[in-house]
């Protein structure tokens, strides 16, 4: 590559990250996090407690084409290290997401398997992941993103992992969403994704689930 192609390339670089925070900032306000508590001031206004045992690691805007924006602020538990890195055991992510001012679209789902969390009702669910297939599906979409947010801050993910995840949209048009999302690794317990075909309901992935989701209830409280 030349010095002049290596130049082209940075400015498209950073034009492409701009461009990307500008419509974040378009579609949610950022909220902030101190001594482990989450606080945003609307969309929802809620306060998030989260279990002190997780370190902050930072937030990451993230953009969905020219369609919706938002942040993550994200929490991890750490094991230990290898080769320099920081292993992520778990992982609790906060995502704030808003449609953007161009977009006349409104998140439509229903609150399916409904679980109270403050004074709110939020879809449930809790599934296995391969994180490595979804970047790969859908580059440079929020898992991604994450990702290389982590992996550039000296944490080391693993790919197969189980998540929990809370959902609801955050204000009385629905165009702003909230999303509780918690991460293990499904190493912890013993097994590969291989061990779990996609249509196993076996009484070993239920426990790991069940396992999994109560952990997540005991990462982080929330207060609205």
């Amino acid at each position: 590559m030349t010095a002049h192609s290596q130049k082209s390339a940075v400015i498209l670089l950073v034009a492409t990250a701009f461009c990307a925070t500008q419509a974040t900032i378009a579609a949610v306000a950022p909220s902030r996090v101190s001594n482990n508590e989450f606080v945003s001031p609307r969309n929802p206004k809620i306060q998030v407690r989260v279990d002190p045992k997780f370190e902050y690691a930072g937030s990451v805007p993230f953009a969905i084409e020219n369609i919706a924006s938002g942040y993550r602020y994200i929490f991890v538990r750490v094991s230990g290290q290898r080769l320099g890195q920081k292993l992520i055991q778990r992982m609790f992510i906060i995502q704030q997401e808003g449609f953007l001012p161009s977009s006349t679209d409104t998140y439509k789902y229903r609150i399916t398997n409904p679980v109270k969390l403050g004074s709110s009702d939020y879809r449930h669910s809790v599934s296995f992941d391969d994180n490595d297939a979804t970047i790969r599906a859908e580059p440079g979409k929020e898992a991604d993103v994450t990702r290389k947010f982590l992996t550039a801050r000296g944490y080391r993910m693993e790919s197969e992992m189980v998540m929990a995840r809370f959902a609801r949209p955050a204000d009385s048009q629905h165009r702003h969403e909230i999303i509780f999302f918690c991460f293990e690794n499904l190493s912890s317990y013993g097994h590969k994704l291989t061990d779990f075909p996609e249509t196993s309901d076996s009484p070993a992935k239920q426990e790991i689930e069940r396992q999994v989701d109560q952990n997540c209830r005991e990462t982080f409280r929330v207060i609205d």
